[in-house]
């Protein structure tokens, strides 16, 4: 049986196809424990609660879908069901246009009715959430372009879903208080590394859409430390809580 074109390894293609859609099964677990204990740990130590207004369940709600959507996809193919996955998908890409319309509309309401977080200031806030929901959606959209060729949508996937792990990550930061955008993205680069490890035990290489990935999540960093003293930017966040 023939390997794998353009891997360094004597593995079959059965087995390699199989020990990344594991690999794949794992990241989606890791990344869904992280997000419960970013958010439970603010539950807990009471700096969130069950009785904030509706639109932030809303806006809760909507990003823990994908969380359970990402789960349910790599199961999906995990068990080798493939046209489930691909049908579930097309409702995956309606829910990350909803995403980014939730994310960019409830943003600027949290300030205004002065529910952001006392951590940051309202220009840090406004650039954090905007430019996350932007480097998940142009990660998305380059997944979804590239869904035909699957060793780059599983990947670009991935890292789309790692950037948007961001609040939950940046919470646990917080706590542990080394909370600020270049911690926030260097700590989602170890996501990345782990799944470059992965590629260089299974593949014998790292995938390039990993260091597309990777350039995104810097590229993040640094647009939140710009834009968070962005005149424009920090009047217009400045307006909104009134200040």
């Amino acid at each position: 049986m023939a390997t794998l074109a353009g891997t360094n390894t004597g593995a079959r293609i059965p087995d390699i196809e199989g020990r990344e859609r594991r690999f794949f099964m794992g990241m989606a677990v890791l990344l869904a424990l992280t997000v419960l204990t970013g958010f439970g740990l603010f539950i807990v130590v009471g700096i969130s609660s069950f009785g904030a207004p509706w639109w932030v369940h809303v806006h809760g709600m909507t990003f823990m879908s994908w969380i359970a959507l990402y789960l349910t996809q790599n199961w999906l193919v995990l068990r080798g069901n493939i046209t489930a996955h691909r049908k579930l998908g097309r409702i995956g890409g309606l829910l990350a246009i909803w995403m980014v319309f939730v994310g960019m509309v409830l943003t600027p309401v949290t300030l205004a009715v002065h529910r952001s977080p006392p951590f940051f200031t309202p220009p840090q806030f406004l650039a954090l959430d905007w430019v996350n929901i932007a480097v998940f959606a142009a990660l998305i959209a380059s997944g979804i372009a590239l869904r035909r060729q699957t060793d780059w949508h599983r990947r670009l996937m991935l890292c789309a879903t790692i950037a948007v792990i961001a609040p939950a990550l940046g919470r646990i930061l917080v706590l542990a208080g080394h909370m600020s955008p270049w911690n926030n993205a260097f700590a989602l680069l170890g996501y990345i590394g782990i799944a470059m490890v992965a590629d260089m035990r299974i593949r014998g290489r790292v995938h390039p859409a990993y260091f597309v990935g990777a350039a995104a999540i810097l590229a993040m960093g640094f647009a939140i430390q710009v834009l968070s003293t962005f005149l424009p930017l920090v009047s217009y966040a400045g307006g909104l809580v009134g200040g």
